[in-house]
């Protein structure tokens, strides 16, 4: 054997023993990976749990606006009933004041009786009373 054969084959060996370290590494991920120690099962684990959450924070949230309209609802139905009621008032107030003011003013008992004669009917009623 020859130096050249020698060299030759000591790199053969070198690469023979790199390529069984490279292949116990592999091994060592893909049993880790199986087994789920490489953190992607706690990752999906917890995807799942962070799943769960939001869809029962969007049925509270659904809830809430659901009882928020009806109570709305409510609100603004009683608020119209206000309204009819005040403008119901508010029409009858301004029809009061219209008759109010289309009354003739109230006259005096001068203005009834001819001059003179208001004092003496006034007197008239003291002394029968």
């Amino acid at each position: 054997m020859t130096l050249a054969g020698l060299i030759f084959e000591g790199m053969v060996a070198a690469l023979l023993l790199v390529a069984v370290v490279m292949c116990w590494r592999v091994d060592r991920r893909l049993n880790a990976l199986k087994s789920g120690q490489d953190g992607v099962r706690e990752s999906v684990i917890a995807l799942n749990d962070a799943t769960d959450r939001a869809r029962a924070a969007l049925a509270a949230l659904e809830r809430a606006t659901t009882e928020s309209g009806d109570v709305l609802e409510r609100r603004v139905a009683e608020a119209r009933k206000l309204t009819d009621e005040l403008q119901f008032v508010a029409g009858k107030a301004d029809r009061t004041v219209e008759t109010a003011t289309r009354r003739a003013p109230r006259r005096r008992a001068a203005e009834i009786f001819p001059e003179g004669a208001g004092s003496s009917v006034l007197n008239e009623l003291k002394d029968v009373r």
